[in-house]
């Protein structure tokens, strides 16, 4: 199976969630039964995920054990992650933007262990692992006093009442019944105020340790930009080399031969009038043949019908000309709104590729083109599924066209371009494009 891909991941900066707009449960039913519960788990799993990571380093001689733990503790932290920030959302109504992933650029297996040691050697796994310790820790810690308060508290006058009314312990009594009875009115007062305002502070390491770092946020940013960026120049170069090729291969020798005729009519006009009608009604061919392909060149940088009626009637034309070139295809569009026009170029021309790839290369029966707008995410997933033979490919670095050039143009737009062809088919072209307003 040969993949394609961009090498970042859809790329724009994490949210920024106004806390002050959404209530926080601070404190609460809610709240107090999360920290005991993760009091309760933690005192189980705290062990676990701290196991693995001392086996990991103590298996450093073993490359075998060190590698499986190593992989063990990095796919347990992802969830512990996950869990967390769902835990943090559920319990306590934070929306706290996740922080940026970077994502391997390479394929197959190279692809996996490459992640595996980006996600590794990131300052958020790190961030995540001290957050879930720090957090589970204090929970423990805030549950285990509390509920030592409600022991004594419930035990401590029933001791004191017994060894006061024991004579053989009356030595041992250290403290009398009234004392005892204060003091476990204070302990159970103590016990319920650290049940309940204690998860506040659970908000605040939530607060201090899931949020990307502004550093990290900016870095992640630039990096999107430059890439994009990149993506652009590169896709303008392959849209340079594109028309100029048009314009040489196709539309001059139109006109270089529009003229000629035109000049043998100009030799014939009164010397031959026959032939010089038919020379001009040659030249008059020529000239809408040229026009044809002017109109050829000019659709592949900005389509007419795109502009004016939108990327459903746009796409709707290229599906037609994929069904004249015997090709039965699909088109399933959900576009509830007009989208950015750069969207919209770019979605349309990753379609009108793969289908041209599918009528030249791929001998399939049929094609199903997907175009669906996730309004709350601000996404818009293409797709362009054929049944035909597969092995589709990146050109070479220094090939600018087919699929290097959709990619260039999907990272352009901060997107992600994605190719699954195995060799036996069959090919499915995705590009996730953002499209915020």
């Amino acid at each position: 199976m040969v993949a394609v891909t961009t090498p970042t991941e859809p790329i724009a900066a994490p949210p920024v969630v106004d806390e002050t707009e959404r209530p926080v449960r601070r404190i609460g039913l809610v709240p107090s039964a999360s920290m005991i519960t993760g009091a309760a788990i933690g005192l189980v799993w705290f062990w676990i995920p701290l196991g693995l990571l001392v086996i990991g380093v103590s298996s450093i001689p073993s490359i075998i054990g060190f590698a499986l733990a190593a992989v063990v503790f990095v796919y347990l932290i992802r969830g512990v992650d996950r869990v967390e920030r769902l835990r943090s959302e559920a319990v306590f109504g934070l929306g706290i933007a996740e922080p940026p992933r970077k994502l391997s650029h390479y394929t197959g297996f190279q692809r996996w262990a490459h992640q595996l040691w980006l996600d590794v050697s990131s300052v958020r796994f790190w961030k995540s692992f001290g957050h879930h310790y720090l957090r589970m820790t204090y929970d423990i810690l805030a549950t285990a006093i509390a509920f030592a308060l409600i022991v004594f508290a419930f035990a401590g006058p029933a001791i004191a009442t017994a060894i006061d009314n024991s004579d053989d312990a009356a030595d041992l009594s250290f403290l009398s019944p009234p004392l005892a009875w204060l003091l476990a009115l204070v302990a159970l007062v103590a016990a319920v105020a650290i049940l309940v305002f204690a998860p506040a502070l659970d908000v605040q390491i939530d607060r201090w340790l899931l949020p990307p770092s502004p550093t990290a946020a900016l870095q992640h940013e630039v990096s999107a930009l430059s890439d994009a960026r990149q993506g652009a120049v590169s896709s303008a170069q392959a849209e340079r080399h594109r028309i100029e090729r048009d314009l040489h291969d196709g539309v001059q020798p139109r006109l270089v031969s529009l003229a000629m005729t035109i000049g043998l009519a100009q030799t014939k006009l009164d010397t031959d009038p026959p032939q010089a009608r038919k020379l001009i009604a040659e030249a008059h061919d020529d000239a809408k043949s040229a026009l044809v392909e002017l109109r050829n060149v000019v659709r592949g940088i900005a389509p007419t019908i795109l502009s004016d009626r939108g990327l459903d009637a746009a796409l709707s034309a290229v599906v037609q000309r994929t069904e004249n070139a015997g090709i039965p295809t699909t088109l399933n569009v959900y576009l509830p709104r007009r989208l950015p026009e750069e969207v919209e170029s770019v979605a349309y021309f990753v379609v009108a590729e793969a289908l041209t790839n599918v009528a030249t290369h791929a001998q399939a029966s049929q094609a199903v083109v997907t175009v669906r707008l996730d309004d709350s995410a601000e996404v818009l997933y293409v797709s362009v599924f054929d049944d035909g033979v597969g092995g589709a490919e990146a050109p070479a670095p220094d090939d600018a066209t087919g699929l290097r050039g959709l990619a260039d143009r999907v990272r352009a737009a901060r997107g992600t371009f994605t190719v699954s062809s195995p060799a036996t088919g069959p090919t499915i072209v995705t590009a996730v494009l953002p499209c915020a307003s």
